[in-house]
């Protein structure tokens, strides 16, 4: 087995935090702490159910009987250039699936919105270093329309239509048998499918492992997002926007160049703007391997 080198940004777990803001979820890098400087491969598979709506951060009660399922396959490659610079491509497959309190049903699937980022590593050694990120999100993902006319849906739609810059950067540091790291990211979202524009966002993250045997890490983690409002031809769209912050426990398992590693995300704080449909729980199992 290789020396562990260090924790990299966990690169936002979270998921969009409500049903219609769902196009910026494709960031997970599969893994923590392991060989993570050099080329890898990983591959993530994430289930999202989302069936409470929540009035600010209120539950309501009783429930509207709207439910969204997203299922998310991830395709994540990371090439290391030099010793500092490392390029990362991702690129998800999506399904979606949603049923309303009245008995109707709609679904889409297909290849969502590819991400290309870079990450300089400026400041560190091989106990702790600091790193800015950049990247893109383009428009790869197909436009879904409202069932029966040609409105767009932001809740089923597998891309946003639009290409937008990301902005980041990442702290590490590894103590002994501990290795945690603190992370930010921001997108600017542009215009896309039918002039609809998704709300900018801010993903944080606090990510922790510790090392409970050779082959296996406990961990812990909290991620969070703030949205801004979403923006149409009308101005800003109702109940759109708000803060979420998820706690996610982990188990990992590595072996080589191989890791393996299951984890579950539920929200311990919301605060939504109107009333809106929002993440209840996630849970996500990663691969990765090592060149």
């Amino acid at each position: 087995m290789k020396k562990v080198l260090l924790l990299v940004l966990v690169l936002v777990v979270s998921f969009a935090p409500v049903a219609r803001a769902c196009e910026f979820c494709t960031l997970h890098n599969g893994l923590g702490q392991y060989n993570n400087q050099g080329d890898f491969v990983s591959l993530t598979y994430r289930v999202t159910t989302a069936s409470t709506t929540v009035a600010g951060g209120s539950a309501v009660q009783p429930s509207t009987g709207d439910k969204l399922t997203i299922n998310t396959m991830q395709a994540y490659y990371q090439h290391s250039f030099s010793e500092n610079l490392k390029g990362q491509l991702v690129a998800p497959y999506i399904q979606k699936s949603a049923s309303h309190g009245d008995g109707s049903s709609d679904s889409s699937s297909g290849v969502g919105d590819a991400i290309l980022m870079a990450r300089y590593t400026f400041w560190g050694d091989d106990t702790q270093f600091a790193a800015a990120i950049v990247g893109i999100k383009l428009a790869t993902g197909a436009r879904k329309d409202v069932v029966g006319t040609s409105s767009f849906s932001p809740d089923l739609a597998i891309g946003t239509g639009s290409t937008d810059p990301l902005i980041g950067a990442v702290y590490n540091h590894n103590i002994g048998n501990w290795s945690y790291s603190t992370d930010a990211l921001y997108k600017l979202s542009g215009k896309g499918y039918g002039g609809y524009q998704f709300g900018n966002v801010l993903n944080l993250g606090l990510n922790g492992y510790y090392r409970l045997h050779n082959n296996f890490n406990a961990g812990l983690g909290l991620a969070g997002e703030i949205t801004a409002a979403d923006n149409n031809s009308a101005g800003a769209v109702d109940s759109t926007g708000g803060t979420v912050f998820f706690a996610s426990p982990a188990v990992q398992y590595t072996r080589d160049n191989f890791y393996a590693e299951l984890a579950y995300q539920l929200p311990v704080y919301r605060n939504f703007i109107g009333t809106q449909l929002v993440v209840d729980n996630k849970f996500l199992m990663s691969i990765r391997y090592a060149f």
